[in-house]
């Protein structure tokens, strides 16, 4: 059911699908086809092209560290979706929007480290988690310290609107 105006106008679906189909992805990239030993048969040989001189022991360890930066990036990911659900067609800074966005992005990142462990070939890390929360409080003072990125949400939605478009000043529920 949808109301006639502003925020509530448009579908759960359009305002939350997005976040949901990210955590998606994420539980696809905790699976063993994202395991370090087959994200490695790609990068390494890919790493060892782009820096030929460059020792086993080096190639190694900067295929962990894109792997730590996929951390921070999909959380990063994770937290800008959830506020964009909840700071829905405004420009305006919404705390409580980023507040929940950090949670469920930390939320998230301990379920997730909780299915690697329950995956053959992945573990599960304490320290992923730090990192994926990180990532999520980074992208979320990004976001609060660039009106011009929370603008483009904005005018993105109005301009793609569910049902219906706000009228100015419009403002989310929440």
């Amino acid at each position: 059911m949808r109301a006639e105006s502003g925020a509530l106008s448009v579908s759960p679906l359009r305002r939350y699908g997005p976040a949901i189909l990210w955590m998606g992805a994420i539980f696809l990239f905790s699976t063993d086809h994202f395991s370090g030993a087959q994200t490695g048969s790609l990068l390494l040989p890919l790493l060892a092209w782009l820096f030929p001189g460059a020792a086993a022991e080096t190639l190694a360890l900067l295929h962990e560290a894109l792997r730590k930066v996929g951390h921070l990036t999909e959380y990063g990911v994770l937290a800008v979706l959830w506020y964009r659900a909840r700071a829905y067609r405004t420009a305006a800074w919404v705390p409580e929007a980023a507040r929940l966005a950090l949670l469920v992005a930390v939320a998230y990142a301990v379920t997730d480290e909780f299915h690697q462990v329950l995956v053959a070939s992945r573990t599960g890390s304490g320290v992923d988690v730090a990192i994926d929360a990180v990532g999520a409080a980074a992208s979320l003072l990004l976001l609060r310290g660039s009106g011009a990125a929370r603008a483009a949400l904005a005018r993105h939605e109005e301009k793609n609107p569910g049902r219906g478009t706000p009228g100015p000043g419009a403002s989310s529920e929440g």
